[in-house]
C-alpha cells in the first residue's frame, strides 16, 4: 500500500517487556494487525523474546530494538527512542507496559504525539500520586482489552484532563475457520485442557485438584497441560500436586506447544481456573472453537455471561465447586457441547480481526 493511501500517520508500538507471555505476543499481533494500513515500527528490548519473534515478520513492519539497563528511568532509552521518533516520523504511539513511561514521557515531549496506553493486565497499586499525574499528562487514549479492565484502570491511573477511555477486544486468526470440535486423537475417553503460563495465578494446581472428583466418579479422562515454565517453584508445585492426587497417569505437562488450536481441536472442556485474568487469549481461543469452559467467577469471567456466551463458572478461588461444576459439565456433556455452539458465532463477532483493526484506525491520527 502506497504512503497516500495510508489511513493514518506512522505509528510506533511499544513493549519493552523481556517476557514471553501474551502482552509480548499481542504487541507483536498489533503490528501485523494495522501494518496493511499505516506504516508501523515496533520498538522492543534488544535481545528480547519480542525482538526474536519480530524478525519473522520482518517484510510486514520495520522492527527497531535498544538496549537500557533500568526499567525505571533510563536515559539510553530516552535518547534512542526520541532518535526513533524523528527516523520514522511517528505520529501515534501504542505502548504496552507501565514501569517505562516515567522515561517515556520524556522521549515524548516536543513532537505532539497521539499517545495510547494499552492497559492487558489487572493491576493492584495505584498510580494517582503528583509523578503519575504528571507522567500521564500527556496520555490522549487509554485502550482496555475488557470492560473489567477498562474500570481497574480508571481506578489506578490518573484521570488526566482531556484523556480518552477506550475498549478494543482483542481478535483472533482462526476464528470462524473452525465450526466443529472433533476428537482426533487416540485417547477415547474424555480430554480436557488448560492453556496457560506456568505462574501463580494460572490455575493449573486447582484444574489437577479438580479433576479428583472425576476419578473418585469412575470417569475415563486425560488432563493437559500446555504452557511454557514461568516460575520454577510453581512448576515443582504443579508436578507435586499430580503426584500427590494419584492422577499421574492421567494429567500431561506438556509445555509450551507451537499450535494451540490442534490441541483444542481434541478437547471436549476447556478447564481455565484462573486467579484472574484481564482477556485470556487461550480463553477466548476455547470458546472459538465451541468447547465448554469452565472458569472461575472474577474478573473477566462474569463479562462473557453479560456478552452472551455460554460458559461455566464455579465461586471463586471454591475448589470444592469447581469439582461440583467439573464432574457435573461431564455428567452432561453432551447438552455443554450444544449450548457452546452458539459461542462460535459470538466470538466471531467480538473476536474478528477486522472489528479490532476497525476500532485502532478509529483513534489513530
Amino acid at each position: 500500500m502506497s504512503e497516500l493511501n495510508r489511513s493514518s500517520g506512522p505509528v510506533a508500538i511499544m513493549c519493552f517487556s523481556d517476557g514471553s507471555g501474551g502482552m509480548e505476543q499481542d504487541a507483536l499481533k498489533l503490528a501485523r494487525r494495522l501494518c496493511d494500513d499505516s506504516k508501523i515500527v515496533l520498538v522492543c528490548k534488544q535481545g528480547s523474546f519480542l525482538h526474536e519473534l519480530a524478525q519473522k515478520y520482518a517484510g510486514c513492519f520495520r522492527c527497531e530494538a535498544i538496549s537500557f539497563s533500568s526499567r525505571l528511568f533510563s536515559v539510553a532509552m530516552l535518547v534512542k527512542v526520541r532518535r526513533l521518533i524523528r527516523k520514522h516520523i511517528v505520529k501515534n504511539v501504542i505502548f504496552f507496559g507501565a514501569s517505562e513511561l516515567k522515561t517515556l514521557h520524556f522521549a515524548f515531549l516536543g513532537f505532539g504525539l497521539n499517545v495510547i496506553v494499552r492497559h492487558g493486565t489487572t493491576k493492584s497499586k495505584p498510580k494517582t500520586d503528583w509523578l503519575h499525574r504528571h507522567v500521564y499528562s500527556n496520555v490522549n487514549y487509554h485502550v482496555a482489552l475488557s470492560r473489567h479492565l477498562l474500570n481497574n484502570a480508571k481506578d489506578i491511573v490518573p484521570r488526566t484532563k482531556g484523556v480518552s477511555w477506550k475498549i478494543i477486544y482483542p481478535s483472533l486468526e482462526f476464528l470462524g475457520q473452525k465450526t466443529d470440535v472433533t476428537k482426533e486423537a487416540p485417547f477415547d475417553g474424555l480430554m480436557l485442557t488448560h492453556v496457560g503460563r506456568q505462574a501463580r495465578g494460572k490455575g493449573q494446581v486447582d484444574a489437577v485438584l479438580a479433576c479428583k472428583a472425576l476419578a473418585e466418579a469412575g470417569v475415563n479422562f486425560r488432563l493437559e497441560l500446555l504452557g511454557g515454565v514461568e516460575d520454577e517453584d510453581y512448576h515443582a508445585e504443579i508436578k507435586q500436586a499430580v503426584d500427590r492426587s494419584g492422577l499421574a497417569d492421567r494429567v500431561m505437562i506438556r509445555g509450551h506447544i507451537s499450535n494451540v488450536s490442534d490441541a483444542l481441536a481434541k478437547s471436549d472442556i476447556f478447564l481455565f481456573p484462573s486467579y484472574g485474568e484481564g482477556m485470556a487469549n487461550a480463553f477466548i481461543e476455547a470458546l472459538s472453537f465451541g468447547l465448554p469452559c469452565i472458569a472461575y467467577d472474577n474478573t473477566v469471567f462474569p463479562e462473557f455471561i453479560e456478552m452472551g456466551f455460554h460458559i461455566t463458572l464455579a465461586d471463586d478461588r471454591d475448589l470444592e465447586d469447581l469439582s461440583r461444576k467439573l464432574l457435573a459439565s461431564t455428567q452432561a456433556l453432551g447438552q455443554e457441547k450444544e449450548a457452546s455452539k452458539g459461542n462460535i458465532l459470538l466470538a466471531s463477532k467480538y473476536f474478528s480481526c477486522e472489528n479490532e483493526r476497525e476500532r485502532w484506525r478509529s483513534i489513530l491520527v
